[in-house]
């Protein structure tokens, strides 16, 4: 996938097949943390690009709004993040049983 840490706005945009208000919209909802390149253009983590993803193609086969998109970015993005969680418990909890 992405090599660099962050992805620029436009790139965003077209991974995720929205239009750059909507981008904008949901930075300002602070969906997804907003970083500045060594270009000063704005860009977000590459850690945010999946879920994002995800929220878009629901929001597109379900016609939800900007809204109910941001919710559901953060949602995913916290059970990705308790998925991590769960994982890293399973493995040390194994390696204590060896």
């Amino acid at each position: 996938m992405q090599s660099s840490p962050f992805i620029e706005l436009n790139e965003v945009a077209q991974l995720c097949q929205l239009d750059q208000e909507d981008l904008k919209e949901l930075l300002d909802y602070g969906t997804i943390p907003v970083v500045a390149s060594d270009s000063d253009d704005v860009c977000i983590p590459s850690t945010s690009l999946e879920a994002l993803q995800k929220a878009s193609q629901i929001r597109r086969d379900y016609a939800l709004d900007l809204f109910t998109m941001a919710i559901l970015v953060n949602y995913l993005e916290r059970i990705s993040e308790l998925e991590r969680t769960n994982s890293k418990l399973r493995d040390e909890v194994a390696q204590c049983s060896n």
